[in-house]
């Protein structure tokens, strides 16, 4: 078996993993297709409170990777906040709204940075503190890796 990229952060009270996965393309029971993604999976490290999520997953494609790798820069040199969203419908024809934000924030002498998602009433935050500056700029640079890495497509025989 090959190996498998995660990259794991925590905070106080949640984490995010990024790694790199795969979606597949099916007609009926057969694979046609299998190409690569990365996935971001934000999760608590407490129990919620009763009927609030414990976890939420964005899959991206690799050229988004890449796209919040730029948005971890601009943050950087600029603080404010970024987001990456995704639409989609559900089976029920609803459409469901996915956030995944990056942020570098300032409040007097105090900074720090940020990974979030959202989906409706779901939100999910892992804070990283200015001393851990080097945490948030090697999962850019993770992303970045993976944004290569995953650009892959294999069609089946």
């Amino acid at each position: 078996m090959g190996a498998r990229f995660i990259y794991p952060i925590f905070s106080q009270k949640s984490g995010l993993e990024i790694s790199a996965e795969a979606k597949e393309t099916r007609e009926g029971s057969r694979v046609t297709e299998r190409s690569g993604r990365v996935q971001l999976r934000f999760f608590l490290l407490e129990p919620p409170s009763e009927g609030k999520t414990t976890q939420l997953k964005f899959v991206c494609e690799p050229f988004e990777a890449y796209d919040l790798f730029l948005r971890i820069n601009k943050v950087l040199q600029s603080p404010g906040k970024e987001k990456l969203t995704h639409k989609f419908r559900n089976g029920d024809g609803a459409e469901i709204v996915t956030t995944v934000t990056v942020e570098h924030w300032q409040r007097g002498e105090k900074s720090g940075f940020g990974f979030s998602a959202g989906r409706g009433n779901d939100f999910i935050s892992v804070p990283i503190s200015q001393d851990q500056l080097a945490r948030f700029l090697h999962a850019g640079e993770f992303l970045r890796f993976l944004s290569t890495r995953q650009q892959w497509v294999e069609v089946m025989e």
